[in-house]
């Protein structure tokens, strides 16, 4: 099951079909909203929604945070690059929280880039303390990630 979270800059919303629903909450961050499940699940049930296109959202991803970032994720992504796809390891790496953006931003190159580049991201929110070194046991079926959450 996903959960689309939205943001303003004075108020967090969540999707449901009848449209974006305000969040009843005074967090300011993405953890501070994730700590208060029970809001979100509520602002889930509400009848009163507004069209979520009248909304000027910005990121639901709040500053600082930590973007871990997958490169060489696709062979024929390496391939585009001019690269070998079997020669690549798969690559991590951070991306800063100046990396951030909202769904409508222009996107800013900064001088020292030369080249930008495209894909489609997913992101996952991990609503807990991860260390790093962290392993999570493999799991399938059904809200599988729940088991070691």
């Amino acid at each position: 099951m996903s959960i689309t979270v939205l943001r303003t800059a004075d108020a967090w919303w969540v999707r449901t079909p009848g449209g974006a629903a305000r969040i009843d909450t005074d967090a300011t961050t993405t953890g501070g909203l994730l700590g208060a499940p029970e809001k979100i699940e509520a602002a889930r049930g509400s009848k009163e929604t507004v069209d979520p296109a009248t909304l000027d959202l910005v990121s639901p991803v709040t500053a600082p945070c930590r973007v871990v970032a997958q490169m060489t994720n696709f062979a024929s992504h390496v391939k585009d690059a001019g690269r070998n796809p079997d020669t690549i390891p798969l690559t991590f790496f951070r991306k800063t929280s100046g990396s951030i953006s909202g769904p409508y931003d222009d996107i800013i190159r900064p001088d020292h880039v030369h080249f930008l580049d495209y894909e489609v991201e997913i992101g996952l929110v991990i609503g807990r303390d991860l260390p790093v070194g962290t392993r999570s046991p493999r799991r399938t079926g059904p809200r599988s990630w729940q088991a070691w959450w």
